[in-house]
């Protein structure tokens, strides 16, 4: 099982490559460009989510809590600020403590989070988020999507990697737990995934270029070589 620097470094430099490939489309600016790298990262940091003790889940928890007792402050405004801060640290160790103990038993590593289906998801997922929340271009939030999906998937083939012994030619007892279709054993939480991926792909709209310009740069494989990176004018 690779380690959190290696997925860390992994997706960076995938989510690069990929990133500065969506850049030669001519749709999106290089700080667009870096957050579609950003996004790529994050991706590759994911799946460990249901890792109990996760980094990435600490963290996702910790900033959870934090921006909790951030709203908080500014929706209680009318109590006195010794109770405000009494109910933003209240809420703070809820959710990074409790909810995330309750998590932790809710999911099972290499369940779940492990698979295909997943990696589907929290790519459509975020083209859904940045299209209705952020109000991104559709096809700048399709981009985020795939850079998303693109990030997850380099864990799971990452994780598939440090499953094979290359010394001794063996495969471990974890290879293939990561990249598989779906988890049956935790079926309920496949099911979700099902089932809010099927929402974001029916809720999202579809791009208005970015496909079409990915067919282009795929059938025209010397815009690879000659092409500078530079934003459509």
């Amino acid at each position: 099982m690779a380690n959190f620097n290696t997925h860390l470094l992994g997706a960076a430099a995938a989510s690069g490559v990929m990133s500065s490939t969506l850049l030669l489309t001519g749709l999106f600016s290089p700080l667009q460009g870096m957050l579609l790298w950003a996004t790529g990262t994050l991706g590759g940091l994911l799946p460990d989510l249901d890792a109990d003790t996760s980094p990435t889940l600490k963290g996702l928890f910790t900033a959870l809590g934090i921006l909790a007792a951030f709203i908080c402050l500014f929706s209680l405004i009318q109590f006195a600020l010794l109770a405000v801060w009494g109910m933003m640290a209240g809420i703070f160790i809820v959710i990074r403590f409790g909810a995330l103990k309750l998590f932790a038993e809710l999911t099972e590593h290499r369940g779940a989070f492990h698979s295909l289906l997943a990696t589907a998801t929290f790519g459509l997922g975020t083209a859904f988020l940045c299209w209705r929340f952020l109000h991104l271009s559709i096809d700048l939030s399709w981009a985020m999507g795939l850079m998303m999906s693109f990030g997850y998937l380099t864990h799971l083939i990452l994780d598939e990697c440090f499953a094979v012994n290359l010394s001794n030619l063996e495969f471990k007892q974890s290879f293939g737990t990561a990249l598989k279709p779906v988890s049956l054993s935790n079926w309920w939480a496949s099911l979700l995934f099902l089932a809010c991926g099927l929402y974001f792909a029916w809720a999202t709209p579809q791009p208005q270029r970015l496909d079409t310009a990915l067919q282009t740069l795929l059938s025209h494989p010397e815009r690879w070589i000659s092409q500078p990176l530079a934003r459509r004018v």
